[in-house]
């Protein structure tokens, strides 16, 4: 009997699994609500207006190589090996992955990072901006904690003689993310971008432009771009765990202990290394790799937490950070990562097939 593999999802990971899985001849669905597939690293170029947004979008259909259910998903239920959809499906699966991304706070008044309406919006922020006050920072669980530090180098690349500050509510990175805190607090000092750690935001005043820390600091903005914290959708609320994340052995990423139930991506509980598109892309691939070796009685791979990240740098420069859960190392800033991450914009539609990296 041919296993069903149903893929909560058809982002970055879901893509890869769905299309690695199908080709090797197993039966796979994807239920994905969105008729675009994002690269959402690219936001920022085109936040900046580097690369139109065309670039950064193809259909799904052009994207997945497998069945596709356009659907919400309502519930993952592991008890019966079902997931059930809003318009009322119940789709039976063998395995099941959930890669579904996850969820942005809503802060009012302040463009999301990382959706279409979200980059449009940012866009217009940053081409409207006549001021000289610039703060950028976060709070709660991000994506990728290196996207504020990039958007205040692009933003100094853009306006020269803004006064600009990250608010960082991070005072001590964990050991294994030091060579990355090292090389960003470096190119910081040299931009000119006053970056304030521990600062855990409690208030933003809109009418005054003012926002407030928990301990009492505050700074003043023209204006200010604040990433918000994500956790995994209302719909996955019966597998998360008290991280608002879905918990998974983080060698295996399966759940809890469900041989056929496995996450992958942003909405897993793995802190570290940070949630990046590399680290969805390397668990997609092991998955994919496990559950093919699991249906033909072959041994299995662990994952090692392999992720690794480009970053823009000063001027035309980019730096390159490679961690897995045991070590990493930052290199740069040097032209030739700024020039690799520019040509990654075309190369990652590749990477989906499961054929490159």
């Amino acid at each position: 009997m041919t296993k069903r593999v149903v893929i909560v999802g058809g982002g970055n990971a879901g893509s890869i699994i769905a299309n690695v899985l199908s080709e090797r001849g197993i039966d796979v669905t994807v239920v994905e609500r969105s008729d675009v597939h994002v690269y959402q690293p690219g936001i920022p170029d085109v936040a900046f207006g580097e690369v139109p947004l065309e670039r950064i979008v193809k259909p799904i259909s052009e994207v997945i190589k497998a069945k596709v259910v356009k659907d919400s998903v309502t519930k993952v239920d592991v008890e019966n090996h079902q997931v059930v959809t809003a318009s009322g499906r119940k789709i039976d699966y063998d395995y099941v992955v959930v890669s579904a991304g996850v969820e942005n706070a809503k802060l009012e008044g302040f463009p999301e990072w990382h959706s279409l309406e979200g980059v449009t919006k940012l866009r217009d922020m940053i081409n409207g901006f006549s001021g000289k006050k610039i703060v950028v920072g976060y709070y709660g669980v991000i994506k990728c904690p290196a996207a504020p530090f990039e958007f205040a180098y692009l933003l100094r690349r853009r306006f020269p003689n803004a006064d600009i500050t990250l608010v960082n509510p991070v005072t001590n990175p964990p050991e294994i993310q030091r060579p990355m805190a090292e090389i960003l607090g470096k190119v910081s000092k040299e931009l000119s971008v006053k970056v304030i750690r521990g600062f855990k935001i409690k208030e933003i005043d809109r009418s005054n432009r003012v926002i407030f820390s928990e301990d009492g600091q505050k700074v003043e903005y023209d204006m200010a771009l604040i990433d918000t914290p994500i956790r995994a959708g209302k719909e996955f609320d019966n597998l998360v765990d008290s991280s608002g994340f879905i918990p998974v052995d983080k060698e295996t990423l399966r759940y809890k202990d469900y041989d056929n139930v496995f996450a992958v991506g942003d909405i897993t509980n793995i802190m570290v290394p940070p949630k990046t598109g590399a680290l969805a892309h390397f668990e997609a691939k092991l998955v994919a790799n496990n559950i093919y070796a699991d249906v033909n009685g072959f041994g299995k791979e662990k994952f090692d937490g392999s992720a690794m990240c480009a970053v823009y740098g000063p001027g035309n420069k980019g730096m390159f950070i490679k961690m897995n859960y045991q070590k990493s190392f930052a290199l740069g800033p040097s032209t030739a990562f700024y020039l690799a991450k520019k040509a990654f914009i075309g190369l990652y539609w590749l990477t989906l097939t499961g054929k490159l990296l």
